[in-house]
């Protein structure tokens, strides 16, 4: 039955992989995981390309599932070793008592930015107004709804959020076209939120997208493997620093955009907030814990990095000096 399951998962992931088909034989194949929106593994896919990983002995195959919940499945049936881009993922398996750890996180800034069609310069202009949101229970829901308590408004009274089904496109069309006030956006769309005229304004939160997560198992039987692929995924963030043409090119084909501003205004964005140290810091994961609560009161408990071994990641930074 485990094996019919393995086998299951793999065959309901679309496979996106940089590296090559016929991998040598001294490297090791690690396959990550990351949900729906590929951005959080977008150092891994430069890395790949550019063989940063291979110096470690290792080849990458990055594995985009439909959505966080396949994502957990890949990794708990153990069809993939690590995943990315999985912020709350640690935590739902961690509160089950599953086999998860965290081991780093290359982002810590917020996963969204604001497009209002009103000129609006802090989040506090924000009451009164309509928001576009995923719907109740959605994830976006409860960003918003935590945003504005972040800046002293009141989710219930202050502001109406008002569900809209069908994706982020489908909300930023509201806005423009003058129903709803304001809806969260990523970073691939600021540039095209400002091109339809609206005012883009970042959220100031600090929060892990860019987390890498894996089985506290695995690191126990291979944790020199482990460790190799942090110090890839480091070098792969410094690369992404410093080759700005290497990497909206991979950001071109991994994310399938042609608009040359965007995929600029989307590298700036990332290239400003990563942290090739690779540290998730303490008010990234509380915020998180804080925006699930939204959901479960129960993740406001949980010690910040009560899932996490940064054993590694110090362990790097360590050898640096």
């Amino acid at each position: 039955m485990k094996h019919y399951y393995r086998l299951l998962v793999l065959a309901t992931i679309v496979v996106t992989k940089f590296a090559s088909s016929q991998i040598a034989c001294a490297e090791t194949l690690l396959r990550i995981a990351t949900p729906g929106a590929l951005t959080g593994a977008l150092p891994i896919y430069l890395g790949g390309k550019k063989g940063v990983f291979s110096k470690y002995g290792l080849a990458v195959e990055v594995i985009a599932t439909r959505n966080e919940q396949m994502n957990m499945q890949a990794l708990m049936s153990d069809s993939v070793q690590f995943l990315t881009s999985s912020s709350t993922g640690l935590f739902y398996l961690g509160k089950q008592g599953l086999d998860a750890v965290g081991l780093a996180s290359w982002n810590n800034s917020s996963p969204y930015s604001l497009a209002s069609r009103v000129k609006i310069k802090d989040l506090k202009e924000l009451k009164g107004r309509k928001i576009a949101s995923s719907g109740a229970g959605g994830w976006a829901d409860a960003y918003i709804r935590f945003m504005l308590s972040k800046v002293g408004l009141d989710p219930r009274s202050d502001a109406q959020i008002m569900p809209l089904s069908g994706g982020s496109s489908v909300r930023l069309a509201a806005v423009v076209s003058g129903n709803l006030d304001a809806t969260l956006i990523s970073s691939l769309q600021g540039r095209q939120a400002e091109k339809l005229g609206l005012t883009v304004i970042p959220v100031p939160l600090e929060y892990i997208w860019g987390i890498n997560l894996t089985r506290r198992s695995y690191v126990t039987k291979n944790r020199d493997m482990v460790k190799n692929y942090l110090r890839g995924l480091s070098d792969s963030v410094r690369l992404m620093m410093a080759d700005k043409a290497s990497t909206i090119a991979v950001m071109q084909q991994v994310l399938k955009m042609d608009d040359a501003d965007s995929l600029e205004y989307a590298y700036k964005a990332m290239r400003a907030d990563a942290r090739p140290d690779l540290f998730p810091t303490e008010e990234a994961i509380l915020n998180v814990l804080r925006t699930m609560s939204y959901e479960d009161p129960a993740f406001l408990s949980i010690p910040p990095y009560k899932f996490f071994d940064l054993s590694l990641i110090q362990e790097l930074k360590a050898e640096v000096r």
